[in-house]
């Protein structure tokens, strides 16, 4: 397959987004014969233009009998995944390709998906994650041996720990990230390090998983010879893959690297500034994952350190220590779909899980920053920072399912695995509650957004989706926040204080009526000038692409719907902890009825039906259902394969009129320059 620049790819697909937003939506009736090729208009462009292109394109069939595989590969392409939650196939064809693809009988509709990639990076997926601190397998003699961890998991930071002859130290808390469909292939420790001179012995380690050790590796004093003195500091990696059948249950146990240099001279010095492990997965079996551990005990929460209101003002703090129930979100997990999570103190206990979707190679769980802090407002408990700074289901489980890259970008193709992933793996998690804090790049009808019938799907299945409203600051919804199943939030600016008489929606949440007549956004939380912890924010992609936002190397500064969503989330870990047999619809029509509209600031156009009340909702007895009459995505209702939704039967998908974007962050409002001011640049 030929080759592409990649950085022309990204200007013409850039372009390609920018010219979206402004294309009228093509309709493809069902009842009437298609006169045009099924394709996503940006995409003919793009197989004009760029014939030799490598694209990822999803591709829908009509006839569920389609060899679509065979027809690709005839093309010159490759198929990469199936989309079952919504009968899709995702592929990489030459753009020029496409025409002929579109004219294959059974082909119902072609669209982007999202950046180009190479067909490399489909099968292998590799991932770093580094020691967070120090084990318990040997005692420690190392110099400075705090420096030689971080805390954040992000690695090097130009801070060294040394030891000479004898020195021994164990490293751990290294955070792994599973890859559906995936299993380990290779494991490699990464030592960024450097000699004082030339060694004359070599370096012994070993692996420990949980407390049994590995065969022992040996380092060749001669690997260390490019990494003489501290401006050659650098990776020094060994293949540590032998010698076990690496799973990734391993990581459940615990993995350790010990460092043992008892027979180096007294003149060999070695400076490790971090110890890593670099894992490489691709397609084959292996174990699957566990479900939650044991739930842990309740426990009373001091509020008196609380330092962020937005628990306060959402009322979340008047259940936390309430008799008999103590609600703070034990036992209920909830899937955060973002940039993933990462090494977080605050949520390391209840953080049981890391699915990457995304295929790109990525440093850590979550170099982007952005999915960490939406999980820290949902449910930090405080332990990072001495209580100061609380989420608001402090002890709800979280599953961390990645979909983006180390930039924050993602597809929506991937968003949508992640959410196939969800359902799937429902009933082993206890998964109630999906957080979304994204939107697509461009508006449709969710009838024919396949991320608004993906939500949907996940919501017929009683699992509860909560969505960001996004930023745009208009009546102009984009999916999934225009689907009308959904918890759609919105963001309020509550001025810092805890009376909601200063209260006012901020300018930057979008806002609308959906296609079935419903106000959107629901309810409204806080999302303007919102901190919460984000452990190494002076090193991930966000602190530095905004460093006026960092508030120390724990907290960050941020503003958006984005951060609004999960504080509903958070709400619906805490009602469904206290009733636990309420269905999505009941969850939702709860919240907005006991949702506070008595403020000044309310407005029912652009804040629905008001502002969250948590404690309100847990206390109010209401069981009537929200959504009643609705007309669910028209790509459920018809099509050759039936699915039972539980009690209501809604057919499969019709593929003939589906428009397809790519997904990205714009539910983050990064238009001000400076956070901290009163105006935030709409």
């Amino acid at each position: 397959m030929n080759s592409f620049p990649p950085a022309r790819a990204q200007r013409l697909f850039a372009f390609l987004l920018v010219v979206a937003l402004f294309l009228p939506t093509v309709l493809v009736a069902s009842a009437a014969p298609a006169k045009l090729l099924p394709v996503q208009p940006q995409l003919l462009t793009l197989a004009q233009e760029a014939p030799d292109l490598p694209v990822r394109i999803i591709v829908q069939k009509s006839d569920p009998a389609l060899d679509l595989a065979s027809q690709v590969d005839w093309l010159g392409g490759l198929v990469l995944s199936e989309l079952s939650i919504i009968h899709a196939t995702v592929a990489q064809v030459p753009a020029g390709a496409v025409t002929a693809l579109a004219q294959t009988p059974g082909v119902g509709w072609i669209s982007l998906d999202g950046p180009t990639v190479s067909a490399a990076n489909a099968s292998q997926v590799v991932f770093t994650t580094w020691a967070t601190e120090l084990g318990s397998q040997v005692e420690n003699t190392f110099v400075d041996a705090a420096n030689m961890v971080d805390e954040a998991g992000l690695g090097p930071d130009g801070l060294f720990g040394h030891g000479s002859r004898k020195a021994k130290g164990s490293f751990g808390g290294f955070e792994v990230q599973i890859t559906p469909g995936h299993a380990i292939q290779k494991v490699e420790v990464l030592l960024h390090v450097y000699a004082q001179e030339e060694l004359d012995e070599d370096l012994k380690l070993y692996i420990t998983v949980g407390g049994q050790r590995s065969r022992k590796f040996t380092v060749k004093e001669d690997d260390f010879d490019s990494r003489i003195g501290p401006d050659q500091a650098g990776i020094v990696s060994v293949n540590v893959t032998r010698g076990r059948k690496w799973r990734w249950a391993d990581f459940d146990q615990g993995v350790e690297v010990v460092l043992d240099q008892k027979k180096f001279k007294n003149s060999d010095v070695l400076f490790y500034d971090a110890v890593g492990l670099r894992v490489t997965s691709a397609p084959g079996l292996d174990v699957s994952p566990s479900g939650p551990k044991e739930k842990p005990p309740k426990g009373f929460v001091d509020t008196s350190k609380l330092v962020n209101i937005y628990p306060q003002v959402i009322r979340a703090t008047e259940v936390w220590n309430e008799a008999p129930a103590w609600l703070q979100g034990q036992g209920v997990t909830v899937a955060v779909v973002d940039s993933g999570i990462g090494k977080h103190k605050s949520l390391a206990k209840r953080r049981f899980r890391s699915i990457n979707f995304n295929e790109g190679y990525h440093n850590s769980t979550d170099r982007y920053g952005h999915g960490t802090f939406v999980a820290a407002i949902l449910a930090s408990d405080g332990k990072q920072l001495d209580g100061k700074y609380l989420g608001v289901a402090p002890q709800a489980y979280l599953l961390n399912l990645r979909v983006s890259d180390d930039q924050g970008m993602a597809t929506e193709s991937t968003v949508i695995e992640a959410l196939q992933w969800a359902l799937e793996n429902k009933d082993k998690f206890n998964i109630r509650v999906v957080n979304l804090s994204l939107n697509a790049a461009a508006p449709q009808s969710y009838h024919t957004s396949p991320l608004d019938a993906a939500v949907e799907i996940l919501w017929f299945n009683g699992i509860v989706v909560v969505v960001s409203a996004g930023n745009n600051g208009d009546a102009t919804l984009y999916p999934p926040a225009n689907d009308p199943f959904v918890i759609t939030v919105g963001a309020t600016d509550d001025r810092g204080t805890l009376d909601l008489s200063d209260d006012v929606v901020a300018s930057f949440s979008a806002y609308g009526v959906s296609e079935a007549g419903a106000v959107k956004p629901e309810l409204v939380a806080p999302g303007r000038n919102i901190v919460a912890e984000l452990p190494g924010s002076d090193k991930v992609t966000m602190g530095k692409k905004h460093p006026s936002n960092r508030e120390g190397k724990a907290l960050f500064r941020m503003s958006g719907t984005s951060m609004a969503a999960p504080m509903v989330a958070g709400a619906v870990a805490l009602l469904l902890e206290d009733e636990p047999n309420l269905t999505p619809d009941q969850v939702k029509y709860r919240l907005m009825a006991t949702a506070n509209s008595n403020w000044p600031g309310y407005d029912p156009v652009k804040a629905g039906a008001g502002y969250l009340d948590v404690y309100a909702a847990v206390h109010g007895t209401t069981t009537e259902s929200a959504n009643t009459g609705i007309q669910a995505s028209q790509l459920l209702w018809t099509g050759d394969d039936p699915v039972n939704w539980n009690s209501v039967n809604w057919n499969s998908v019709n593929w003939n009129s589906v428009n397809w974007n790519s997904v990205n962050w714009n539910s983050v409002n990064w238009n001000s320059v400076n956070w901290n001011s009163d105006y935030w640049g709409d």
